[in-house]
C-alpha cells in the first residue's frame, strides 16, 4: 500500500472513477467538485486529495485543504471528506492518511489541523480533540476537532521528515511540464521558496504572497485570467498597474514589475537568461535585493544580463 496525490498523479481519471464509486453522498460531491474543476475555488490553491492505494485499488481518501465546509473562519488546514471503503474497514487506514496531512501541515509549520465532522467517538483515536460547534456553509451545526502539531517532541521529528519528503514529491510532480514564468512578473524557478511551491500556474501553487488572499489567489492572478492574459505583462495597464504584487506599499513591487515589463520586451525565453546571469553574479534570495529601486533601474539590470 502507498498513498498518492490526486492533482500530481499521472492517471488522474482512472481515480476520479474510483471516488466517484463510493457509497457515501459527501464522496459523490468531491467527485463531481474535481470532475468539474471547481474544488480548489471552493476549498483553495494548495488543496491535495490524498489517496491510500494498493496497485490499482483505491482503499481510502481524504482532502487537505486550507479551508473545508466552515467559511469563512481563521482556522487553517483542514482535513475533509475522508472516507475508506467498506471491505477495508476495520484496519485503522485513515490513520495513514490522517499522518499524511498531519505531516505537511507540521511542515509548512501550522500549529493546528482541523477537521468539521458529525461524528463522535471517531476522530479521538486518532488523537483529535472536540473544539467547539460551529456552523457549515449549509447553516447547519457541526462538531469541530483539532490536533495539536506545535509540541516538540519525537512524533513532531518524525512528521517534520516525512512532510518534508511527501511534500518534495508533489511539488516535483506539480512542476512537471509547468511554465514557471508567474502571472506578475516574477520567476517561480528562481524563487527562494521554490523547493517548496510547485510554481503559479501548477496545481500546488504555495506563493507566500498568494497564501495572503481568499482561497490562495492573489489579485494578479484573478486579473490575468479574467483578461484571458497569459501574465501582466501582455496587458496594456501594466506601466500604470498598483493591483497586487504591484501595490506601492510592497516591497517587491518595482522590481516585479521590471520583470514584467522586460518579459514584455525581450520574452520569457530571455527572460530566464537573464535570471540564471543574475544568480551567477550575485547571492541573493529575493529579486527585489538586487533589482534597485525603481522599476527603471530594475529593467535596465535585467537589460544588462544579456
Amino acid at each position: 500500500m502507498r498513498i498518492i496525490e490526486y492533482f500530481t498523479t499521472e492517471n488522474k481519471e482512472y481515480w476520479l472513477n474510483e471516488i466517484g464509486k463510493s457509497d457515501w453522498g459527501a464522496g459523490q460531491y468531491l467527485y463531481q467538485l474535481l470532475r468539474d474543476s471547481s474544488f480548489k475555488s471552493m476549498v483553495g490553491e494548495t488543496a491535495l486529495v490524498p489517496m491510500l492505494v494498493d496497485g490499482d485499488k483505491l482503499i481510502a481518501f481524504c482532502t487537505f485543504a486550507p479551508l473545508d465546509d466552515i467559511q469563512p473562519t481563521d482556522m487553517s488546514p483542514w482535513v475533509g471528506f475522508a472516507y475508506t471503503f467498506p471491505q477495508y474497514r476495520g484496519h485503522r487506514y485513515l490513520g495513514l492518511l490522517l499522518d499524511y496531512a498531519e505531516s505537511i501541515a507540521t511542515i509548512m509549520r501550522k500549529e493546528y489541523i482541523y477537521i468539521s465532522t458529525g461524528h463522535t467517538g471517531l476522530y479521538e483515536k486518532y488523537g483529535y480533540e472536540f473544539f467547539k460547534m460551529d456552523k457549515d456553509i449549509g447553516g447547519e451545526d457541526s462538531r469541530v476537532y483539532r490536533k495539536a502539531l506545535a509540541e516538540d517532541g519525537p512524533d513532531k521529528d518524525r512528521r517534520n521528515e516525512n512532510g518534508a519528503k511527501w511534500k518534495a514529491e508533489i511539488v516535483k510532480e506539480a512542476k512537471k511540464g509547468v511554465d514557471m514564468t508567474a502571472y506578475c512578473g516574477f520567476s517561480c524557478n528562481h524563487c527562494f521558496l521554490g523547493e517548496w511551491c510547485g510554481g503559479c500556474r501548477s496545481v500546488f501553487s504555495c506563493c507566500s504572497y498568494g497564501t495572503l488572499f481568499e482561497k490562495g489567489k492573489c489579485p494578479n492572478i484573478v486579473c490575468c485570467q479574467e483578461k484571458g492574459n497569459d501574465g501582466c505583462y501582455e496587458c496594456e495597464e501594466l506601466d500604470k498597474c498598483s493591483k497586487g504584487f504591484y501595490r506601492p506599499d510592497n516591497e517587491g513591487a518595482n522590481a516585479c514589475k521590471a520583470q514584467a515589463m522586460y518579459i514584455r520586451k525581450y520574452g520569457k525565453e530571455k527572460f530566464f537568461q537573464a535570471h540564471d546571469k543574475l544568480h551567477e553574479i550575485y547571492d541573493f534570495e529575493k529579486a527585489q535585493e538586487i533589482l534597485g529601486t525603481s522599476v527603471e533601474e530594475g529593467l535596465k539590470i535585467l537589460e544588462s544580463m544579456v
